[in-house]
């Protein structure tokens, strides 16, 4: 893994997110590239060579306002020696971000979370939040201070039931640049409860399917909801990251309309690790 998409604002969220990409960066000897997407009209620009070129006299100022944006947004020490490559393009946030990956051969996006309300602003509405539920290669969405940042517990939640490999192979792979602690959380609820012993058969049956890594740690956690547990067990073990697998909308909306309780959602502020499943 090697190329990390930040799409940026230029905003302090953004500059959050480019943070902690340059910490990644250094570690896997990777490269990042900055894309910013403006709103204008696709009559003012043409393409050229397979690059998008201002045509009109709107879209040339905002490309050349952008750029000088860039000029400030990437002079920061954190980035020296590291590759950087900044990228302007005209579309829709998340058709474009999801374009670019796609053609660039992206690794893993890391993204910034707008909003005071924590989670709730994630997962409700947010470009951050499209991206999340459309992007086929993981994206990991910064919470907290670019320098709090650091992956020595994960908690990946899921059912455990071998149907999504190549998922979890992914959040695997970016797991293996840190060699973090690794729990397997499966949340038991009052209803869809399992007992104990089918859940451990369930784990096992996982774990053969996954025989390369030998130093994951299977949870079983009781709750009243899955979505309380994912928080609580995180909570309870202090972990960095949350790690999980969404279905497009249906994935994550269920992920929260559940009956979480709206202090619950508004206290987790951990960093989160997303990848879509595909059908």
């Amino acid at each position: 893994m090697k190329k990390i998409l930040v799409p940026v604002d230029f905003s302090q969220k953004s500059e959050e997110a480019l943070k902690v990409a340059a910490k990644i960066a250094r570690k896997i000897d990777g490269e990042i590239y900055v894309l910013h997407l403006l709103d204008i009209p696709s009559g003012e620009v043409d393409m050229i060579d397979g690059h998008q070129v201002p045509k009109g006299p709107m879209a040339m100022m905002l490309f050349e306002t952008t750029h000088e944006k860039f000029d400030e947004f990437l002079d920061k020490d954190y980035l020296d020696d590291i590759p950087v490559y900044e990228k302007v393009m005209t579309d829709a946030p998340v058709e474009g971000i999801s374009e670019f990956a796609q053609k660039n051969d992206i690794d893993f996006i890391v993204m910034g979370s707008h909003g005071t309300s924590g989670l709730e602003e994630f997962f409700v509405g947010s470009n951050t939040e499209k991206v999340v539920r459309t992007s086929k290669i993981p994206v990991l969405v910064i919470k907290k201070p670019a320098e709090e940042f650091k992956v020595d517990k994960v908690v990946i939640a899921g059912k455990f039931l071998g149907k999504n490999m190549k998922e979890f192979r992914k959040i695997m792979e970016f797991f293996k640049i840190f060699n973090p602690e690794i729990y397997l959380l499966r949340v038991n609820t009052i209803s869809n409860f399992k007992s104990t012993k089918e859940l451990e058969e369930v784990f096992d049956n996982f774990l053969k399917k996954v025989p390369e890594y030998t130093d994951l740690k299977p949870v079983i956690y009781d709750d009243y909801t899955v979505q309380e547990g994912i928080f609580n067990f995180a909570e309870k073990i202090n972990a960095d990251i949350i790690a999980l697998a969404t279905r497009g909308r249906q994935g994550i909306m269920h992920f929260l309309t559940d009956s979480i309780a709206e202090n619950v959602v508004n206290a987790a502020k951990r960093n989160i690790l997303t990848i879509k499943v595909e059908k």
